[in-house]
């Protein structure tokens, strides 16, 4: 069956959600979280030319060099979670496919260097939603901002390190990612702040990753991390095929966890943990 065409959006702004493949985690450690951030910068409004070479740099692996444009797009918030990441993007003189290719792209490079590992890290599809109107793009912003508090990562949006309402919007990071003068011009940091602070409610009608686990991914990490004896997923996929297999079943046998979530956490391929789950 062909994908369904991506819905288009008349203000040129979208919500996009980008995941690692099988929803494994993609950011291991606080340098990746700011790596991800940079590049979030070289296509925005707070990147400079010089930046945005290095996009060019890392598409010249697979594909010759693109002309890069003044202003790719403008990023008004972005939340990066464990295993995704959340950008409200206006698109200026690329597409939004453009734009999320060149930032996945070149992240999935450093990832790949540091950790030494080699495939896919994103899925191939980003999810993306089209925002025509100013009362949803409060919606959108809301949401973004709140998916750590909902999360249970913090208690505040404020306390968050890796999104733009602690970074750019009240001006705790040194680079601005952020095309903040416009959002705070329209709306105020005064109303920002109630509506970010004020929860939304369950059916905001927002696309979402539909992580829906009993057991947070976090324990079930930690403990698969802890019974292969290595700190980072990359690590423990370096051991041989039999050894994960043996600690993802005692890790589902312990935790009672299903295999959706074993492939989340493990980045094995689901039809290997299903079977494990079923001899269970």
């Amino acid at each position: 069956m062909p994908r369904k065409p991506r819905e288009s959006s008349g203000t040129g702004i979208y919500h996009v959600i980008l995941r690692g493949i099988n929803r494994q985690d993609i950011f291991e450690d606080a340098e990746d979280y700011y790596t991800f951030i940079r590049m979030i910068a070289m296509v925005g409004n707070g990147g400079n030319h010089g930046d945005r070479s290095m996009i060019a740099r890392a598409e010249r692996i697979t594909q010759p060099a693109p002309v890069i444009p003044p202003i790719p797009c403008h990023i008004y918030a972005y939340c990066l979670m464990p295993n995704h990441v959340h950008m409200l993007v206006c698109e200026k003189d690329w597409k939004i496919g453009e734009v999320i290719k060149s930032i996945a792209s070149c992240y999935v490079l450093y990832y790949n260097k540091k950790y030494g590992r080699i495939g896919h890290l994103l899925q191939d599809r980003f999810k993306s939603e089209p925002c025509n109107d100013s009362g949803y793009f409060i919606t959108l912003f809301r949401y973004i901002h709140q998916n750590p508090v909902k999360a249970g990562l913090v208690k505040d949006a404020k306390d968050y390190e890796y999104s733009s309402w602690a970074n750019d919007y009240l001006g705790l990071a040194s680079q601005r990612v952020c095309h903040t003068e416009a959002t705070i011009k329209r709306y105020g940091m005064e109303e920002l702040t109630a509506w970010v602070d004020m929860p939304l409610p369950e059916m905001a009608g927002c696309i979402d990753i539909e992580d829906k686990a009993i057991v947070a991914d976090e324990t079930a990490r930690e403990l698969l991390l802890k019974k292969c004896g290595v700190r980072t997923i990359p690590e423990f996929q370096l051991h041989t095929k039999q050894r994960q297999k043996d600690i993802v079943r005692d890790v589902m046998l312990e935790l009672g966890v299903g295999p959706r979530q074993m492939v989340r956490v493990s980045g094995m391929t689901y039809a290997v943990v299903y079977k494990l789950w079923k001899e269970l």
